[in-house]
């Protein structure tokens, strides 16, 4: 069963049987997934990679401000957050600002992944939005009143990843306008959400204009190696 399958999951826990169960819950719906003990850990991969699911083991320390750190980040905000119940609470009675769902203390394979199928559309919906293919396209960028010519290197429906000349501030935002392989010119606007000083920029899409979205949508779902819907 393979459900999720190229959904990413960032389990945070401490705990030997939390991560067993979680292991191979997720394995049973073909999701895949990455480790990490304590917070500390946990927000520096989410600081670098894209996820879409997150389940956090509230007994670790710093777990609730991990959920408020995702929540107010650019790239995971709208990740689904399974928060795991503390040990000896039975029922979700306080509040955890960020959580989406409430995952029992003693976690058993067969609940993981009964909960991750449950929202299955949801995680695959964020999963197509920041899904990368590869491309090379020129693409026309204006940022702090400097315009420049740029190379398009990865495209999804939540921005792409470009190669500047000039650099580019962090945190800024952007005019850009591109040409799809397909002929069909998309304009907007987005915010750098990343930047390097090898000349790279990631940008997330805040305004794609005429139904810039719709077109970037279809165009996507028609490549080989399109996410299912």
């Amino acid at each position: 069963m393979a459900l999720l399958k190229s959904v990413e999951f960032l389990l945070v826990s401490d705990n030997f049987q939390t991560f067993t169960a979680v292991a191979e819950g997720l394995h049973q719906v073909g999701a895949s997934y990455y480790f990490a003990r304590t917070s500390e850990d946990g927000r520096d991969y989410l600081s670098r990679r894209k996820v879409q699911g997150i389940i956090v083991d509230l007994d670790v320390p710093d777990a609730r401000e991990l959920i408020l750190y995702l929540r107010q980040s650019t790239l995971n905000r709208n990740a689904v957050v399974f928060a795991c119940l503390p040990s000896g609470q039975d029922s979700p009675v306080a509040f955890v600002t960020g959580a989406n769902y409430f995952l029992p203390h003693s976690l058993t394979p067969e609940v993981v992944a009964a909960r991750a199928s449950a929202v299955q559309d949801i995680l695959l919906r964020e999963r197509r939005r920041f899904f990368r293919y590869t491309v090379s396209l020129p693409v026309h960028v204006s940022s702090s009143g400097t315009e420049q010519r740029a190379v398009m290197t990865s495209l999804s429906e939540g921005g792409m990843a470009v190669h500047t000349v000039k650099p580019v501030k962090y945190p800024a935002m952007i005019e850009l306008v591109f040409d799809l392989p397909s002929g069909e010119r998309i304009t907007g606007h987005g915010s750098v959400a990343w930047a390097n000083n090898e000349g790279m920029v990631g940008v997330q899409f805040q305004v794609l204009r005429d139904h810039g979205a719709a077109i970037l949508h279809k165009w996507l779902l028609a490549q080989p190696s399109s996410v299912p819907a």
